[in-house]
């Protein structure tokens, strides 16, 4: 059954991992427990660009290297994003990804830091960015793909639950699929994102995160979803469970992982 690839990062002792029946961590998180996902989303300042924003990495890896503990850091820039034309929109996004005391500890050694603080000087003159801050759920894993390389394409789906709907019930639904994912299936990795700090708006929401390898992998993705029958499990899923946006696609590297 494919039904869940639609929907939802990337995070052994075998190449799949099922959520809930395992007791195995990869790269510092815990995938039996909530663990935490910081997004930083970044406007690129006047005249400046991506190019500029790079020029930061190699120093960007030293800090993270002496000022953090437990967390890797991820750059996502939009391939299919919901921007339309003349409209603004998110330049990239920085994702970070460790257990929630990692990350915690990490922010007290980084404002600790004085070369961290002019590194975030220097970042504050290229791009304005804003943090949140939510925990995530690992639901599938496929290890072995997700380590094979440091880039991938990422899937951002946010939705809300239904008003006639529990959220025990959306869990239920959630833990079938887990249960029914398929070996075979395009995605790496799905994982549900529950929003917590800054989160304004889109508190009482929820996110679907997914990973692909490449666009292969999505567009098989596309196919099922065309042509495959892949629009009834859609369509079952919105109609009677959430309600959601169409998924931002995004470009996704590491710019520090954590070993």
């Amino acid at each position: 059954m494919r039904t869940i690839i639609v929907f939802a990062l990337a995070l052994t002792v075998s190449p799949f991992v099922s959520g809930d029946n395992h007791d195995n961590s990869w790269r510092g998180v815990d995938l039996d427990r909530w663990f935490g996902v910081q997004f930083e989303v970044c406007k690129l300042r006047p005249g400046k660009t991506m190019s500029d924003v790079m020029k930061l990495d190699n120093e960007a890896r030293k800090q993270f290297a002496a000022n953090t503990q437990g967390i890797s850091l991820l750059r996502l820039t939009p391939m299919f994003s919901h921007a339309m034309p003349g409209d603004s929109a998110a330049d990239y996004l920085n994702i970070v990804m460790g257990s929630i005391p990692d990350i915690g500890a990490s922010w007290d050694k980084w404002m600790a830091s004085e070369s961290a603080q002019n590194l975030m000087a220097k970042s504050n003159a290229v791009a304005e960015c804003t943090f949140k801050f939510a925990r995530a759920k690992n639901r599938v894993a496929k290890i072995d793909a997700l380590d094979a390389s440091p880039n991938r394409l990422m899937s951002l789906e946010w939705c809300a639950k239904r008003d006639n709907i529990q959220w025990d019930q959306l869990v239920e639904r959630h833990d079938a699929w887990e249960a029914a994912y398929a070996d075979d299936s395009p995605a790496m990795a799905w994982n549900i994102v529950a929003p917590r700090l800054g989160s304004g708006e889109r508190q009482g929401h929820f996110m679907h995160m997914v990973s692909y390898a490449n666009a292969t992998q999505l567009m098989a993705n596309e196919e099922w979803i065309a042509n495959g029958g892949g629009s009834n499990a859609v369509r079952g899923y919105r109609d009677g469970y959430a309600t959601c946006e169409d998924p931002a696609i995004y470009n996704a590297t590491y710019v520090y992982r954590n070993e």
